[in-house]
């Protein structure tokens, strides 16, 4: 098991349920993995922008101010369409795993 794996923490729970209705893995429409690149990049710059470098812990933490301000906000998806949020989600999801903090 690689150091930093988290089989049960957050991002490992968000990964699996995501993985079943999104493109984690393997090809994807072009116009979305440009999406979740714009994504994962401005994910990255936020961790950076507060010090801190991309590890489990920072990830999780972003994670979970993100998904408090979705709750916040209301947010629920219930479209067939990735709409910002879930873009944004899938995106975690996407470093998390080639960040090998999740399988």
């Amino acid at each position: 098991m690689r150091s930093g794996f988290d089989a049960q923490g957050p991002l490992a729970r968000l990964s699996r349920e995501f993985d079943v209705f999104g493109p984690l893995s393997g090809s994807t429409e072009p116009w979305l993995t440009a999406e979740l690149d714009q994504h994962a990049a401005a994910v990255r710059d936020s961790i950076a922008s507060g010090g801190a470098s991309l590890t489990l812990r920072s990830l999780t933490s972003y994670l979970r101010g993100f998904v408090d301000g979705c709750r916040e906000r209301g947010w629920h998806s219930t479209s067939a369409e990735y709409d910002w949020e879930t873009v944004r989600l899938l995106a975690i999801c996407r470093l998390a795993k080639e960040s090998g903090f999740v399988r």
